[in-house]
Protein backbone atom coordinates (compact mmCIF):
# COMPACT_ATOMS: atom_id res chain seq x y z
CA UNK A 1 0.00 0.00 0.00
CA UNK A 2 0.82 3.29 -0.48
CA UNK A 3 0.55 6.94 1.46
CA UNK A 4 -0.55 9.63 -0.59
CA UNK A 5 -0.89 12.93 0.40
CA UNK A 6 -4.49 14.63 -0.22
CA UNK A 7 -4.70 18.63 -0.36
CA UNK A 8 -7.80 20.45 -1.75
CA UNK A 9 -8.59 24.57 -2.13
CA UNK A 10 -12.58 24.14 -1.60
CA UNK A 11 -14.94 27.63 -3.08
CA UNK A 12 -18.29 25.91 -1.89
CA UNK A 13 -18.98 25.61 1.77
CA UNK A 14 -20.42 22.00 1.68
CA UNK A 15 -17.68 19.36 1.44
CA UNK A 16 -18.74 17.04 4.44
CA UNK A 17 -19.57 14.31 1.56
CA UNK A 18 -15.67 14.73 0.05
CA UNK A 19 -14.44 14.09 4.27
CA UNK A 20 -16.37 11.02 4.17
CA UNK A 21 -14.77 9.93 0.78
CA UNK A 22 -11.23 10.49 1.90
CA UNK A 23 -12.36 8.98 5.40
CA UNK A 24 -13.57 5.71 3.20
CA UNK A 25 -10.22 4.82 2.78
CA UNK A 26 -9.55 3.43 6.53
CA UNK A 27 -5.71 4.57 7.48
CA UNK A 28 -6.02 8.52 6.87
CA UNK A 29 -4.43 11.54 9.14
CA UNK A 30 -6.05 15.10 8.70
CA UNK A 31 -2.73 16.81 9.17
CA UNK A 32 -4.30 20.07 8.60
CA UNK A 33 -7.29 22.36 7.25
CA UNK A 34 -7.65 21.13 3.80
CA UNK A 35 -4.32 18.47 4.32
CA UNK A 36 -4.77 14.47 4.89
CA UNK A 37 -3.04 11.69 4.63
CA UNK A 38 -4.31 8.30 3.50
CA UNK A 39 -3.00 4.96 2.81
CA UNK A 40 -4.33 3.24 -0.03
CA UNK A 41 -3.30 0.41 -2.96
CA UNK A 42 -5.04 2.24 -5.55
CA UNK A 43 -3.03 4.42 -8.02
CA UNK A 44 -3.26 8.10 -7.44
CA UNK A 45 -5.52 9.17 -10.67
CA UNK A 46 -7.93 6.23 -9.28
CA UNK A 47 -7.86 8.70 -5.93
CA UNK A 48 -8.69 11.49 -7.69
CA UNK A 49 -11.60 10.23 -9.83
CA UNK A 50 -13.18 9.17 -6.79
CA UNK A 51 -12.73 12.26 -5.30
CA UNK A 52 -13.97 14.50 -8.12
CA UNK A 53 -17.58 12.86 -7.60
CA UNK A 54 -17.83 14.99 -4.38
CA UNK A 55 -16.66 18.60 -5.86
CA UNK A 56 -17.91 21.85 -6.81
CA UNK A 57 -17.16 23.93 -9.83
CA UNK A 58 -14.14 26.06 -8.52
CA UNK A 59 -12.85 23.16 -6.02
CA UNK A 60 -8.88 22.20 -6.64
CA UNK A 61 -7.56 18.83 -5.36
CA UNK A 62 -4.73 17.32 -5.73
CA UNK A 63 -3.48 13.71 -4.85
CA UNK A 64 0.62 13.16 -4.40
CA UNK A 65 2.50 10.16 -3.81
CA UNK A 66 4.33 10.16 -0.40
CA UNK A 67 7.74 8.52 -0.83
CA UNK A 68 10.05 7.53 2.23
CA UNK A 69 12.20 10.45 2.80
CA UNK A 70 9.70 13.21 4.72
CA UNK A 71 10.30 15.69 7.35
CA UNK A 72 7.71 17.70 9.18
CA UNK A 73 8.36 19.60 12.37
CA UNK A 74 5.17 21.18 14.70
CA UNK A 75 3.40 18.07 15.50
CA UNK A 76 2.63 15.45 18.28
CA UNK A 77 4.22 12.49 18.88
CA UNK A 78 1.35 10.33 17.66
CA UNK A 79 0.80 12.46 14.27
CA UNK A 80 4.80 11.71 13.90
CA UNK A 81 4.02 7.94 14.49
CA UNK A 82 1.09 7.83 11.85
CA UNK A 83 3.70 8.72 9.22
CA UNK A 84 6.36 6.44 10.86
CA UNK A 85 4.35 3.23 10.89
CA UNK A 86 3.33 3.61 6.98
CA UNK A 87 4.46 0.61 4.75
CA UNK A 88 6.39 3.03 1.96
Amino acid sequence: MAVYCISYDLKSDNYESLIQAIKAYGFWWHQSESTWFIESALEPSQILDNLNNHLFKGDKLIVIKVQRNWWAIGHTEEEYQWMKNRNF
